[in-house]
């Protein structure tokens, strides 16, 4: 856990943002569980292999959406207005 030192884009405002990805953590794991849990329920009309057949292909989508969905909770907030954006390259 770094913490950075950043403005926001909105309203200038200088502030400290402690730089974790707990939430792409989170969104890649939960996002995979629950994929693989559809997956295989659509997969069981199919019968037993199309449950395992499902399974893989939605972990594996459930993961990248629920990584890039997880990403928004570890931007920076200015605590001023309200903003959330992204940080620089420079300080991922």
């Amino acid at each position: 856990m770094d913490k950075v030192f950043v403005h926001c884009p909105a309203c200038g405002k200088g502030f400290t943002h402690e730089n974790v990805s707990n939430g792409k953590a989170l969104g890649l794991f939960g996002g995979a569980a629950a994929g693989a849990t559809v997956g295989a329920k659509i997969g069981l009309f199919l019968g037993p292999i199309g449950a395992i057949g499902g399974t893989i292909p939605g972990a594996i989508l459930g993961g990248v959406f629920g990584k890039n969905y997880g990403k928004k909770f570890d931007r920076p907030r200015c605590p001023n207005c309200g903003t959330n954006f992204q940080l620089p390259e420079s300080l991922e």
